[in-house]
């Protein structure tokens, strides 16, 4: 018998199905047009109707799902447009830019020793075809990029684009390029340490490119 998702009394429940229902839909198993059918996930859960009802509404106003039909009670994932996907890797770019120059121009040595940290544990994974933990230690090395500037706002919208990225990436099956993107990890480290802003900004956008015109095209395919 399938382990259904544990309901924890830390939070409220509507949080706690907000959550699941979160994860389900960034990992994929919801797609985008797959109804969101209140009873049933309240019958999975064995919760009543109004924490689901609440939850949501949540993951409405977070932009996951859309109300459809004649009443608007009824509940869809939404679509991914190609906007979306070069707006959320623009707000990656930006931040990551930002945050890798303020350290190249502090020479933040560790700093930069930190990302090699993650790149030497990158490398092991690599030796041992763990592409999904390999891809958890990825996402910690540009969450730990977009951290360094110690400014929660900037942190929560890069965080958000993360989490939009990570969806658009399970949603067409993304494999990262694991030898060549640690090769660029390292060149970016070293451009940092060599002071060139320019070359910062455009080794970082030159990163991000492959990820935003594979996408696309598998958006359109």
């Amino acid at each position: 018998m399938k382990k259904l998702p544990v309901i924890k009394r830390t939070k409220t429940i509507s949080q706690q199905i907000f959550k699941i229902l979160e994860d389900e839909i960034l990992s994929g198993k919801y797609k985008p047009g797959d109804r969101l059918v209140e009873r049933e996930i309240a019958e999975r859960l064995g919760t009543s109707r109004i924490p689901v009802r609440e939850a949501l509404l949540s993951l409405e106003q977070c932009g996951l799902i859309v109300s459809t039909g004649a009443n608007k009670k009824g509940r869809e994932v939404i679509g991914i447009d190609r906007k979306e996907i070069i707006e959320n890797y623009s707000i990656k770019e930006f931040i990551e830019s930002y945050a890798l120059q303020e350290k190249s121009l502090k020479k933040d040595k560790n700093f930069f020793n930190l990302l090699r940290k993650f790149i030497k544990e990158m490398e092991g994974l690599v030796k041992k075809g763990d592409l999904e933990n390999y891809r958890k230690l990825n996402w910690r090395f540009h969450q730990e990029i977009a951290k360094s500037l110690d400014n929660q706002k900037l942190f929560a919208f890069f965080m958000e684009a993360d989490k939009r990225t990570r969806w658009f990436q399970n949603l067409t099956l993304y494999r990262l390029r694991m030898k060549k993107s640690i090769q660029e990890h390292k060149n970016l480290i070293k451009i940092c340490e060599e002071g060139n802003l320019k070359q910062i900004r455009d080794n970082v956008k030159r990163h991000y490119k492959q990820a935003v015109k594979f996408l696309l095209k598998n958006l359109n395919s």
